[in-house]
C-alpha cells in the first residue's frame, strides 16, 4: 500500500560499523525531537485491547482508526531484539498530532503487540 502522505523509514543498520553497533546513532530522543520539530506535539498512550488514548483530548481510540503518517523502527545498539517502532498520527477525535513508542518483535508487551497488529502498516 503506497500513500504519499506516509513516511515510513527504516533505520535498522544495514552494515555493522563495530560489534554489535549501528550503522548509524539515531537515538529514540533524537526522533521523537524531529517529530516535535515536524508538529507532533502530543502523545498516546498505549491502552489495553489494541487501544491508544490521545493525550491532549484523553479520549481513547482502536488503534485499527488511527492512520500512521510517519512511522520509524529503531533497534538497540547492543541489542538488537530491543526493537521500537515510532508511530507518528493526527487522533481522529480532535485533531491532535502526536506519537506512541511501541515495542515491537519478541520482547514488546502483549498490549503493545496487539496495537502493531491493529495498525494499518507494519515496521519493516
Amino acid at each position: 500500500m503506497s500513500d504519499p502522505d506516509r513516511t515510513i523509514v527504516d533505520d535498522t543498520p544495514s552494515a555493522p560499523t563495530g560489534a554489535g553497533v549501528p550503522s548509524d546513532n539515531t537515538t529514540l530522543t533524537a526522533v521523537l525531537d524531529e517529530l516535535e520539530a515536524d508538529g507532533f506535539t502530543s502523545s498516546f498512550v498505549v491502552r489495553p485491547d489494541a487501544n491508544l488514548m490521545c493525550t491532549t483530548c484523553r479520549e481513547v481510540t482502536p488503534a485499527s482508526r488511527i492512520e500512521p503518517s510517519q512511522t520509524r523502527r529503531l533497534e538497540g545498539a547492543s541489542d538488537p531484539s530491543d526493537e521500537l517502532w515510532v508511530v507518528a498520527a493526527a487522533c481522529p477525535n480532535c485533531g491532535a498530532h502526536g506519537s506512541v513508542v511501541l515495542g515491537f518483535g519478541p520482547e514488546a508487551s502483549a498490549d503493545d503487540a496487539l496495537v502493531v497488529a491493529a495498525l494499518d502498516v507494519e515496521p519493516d
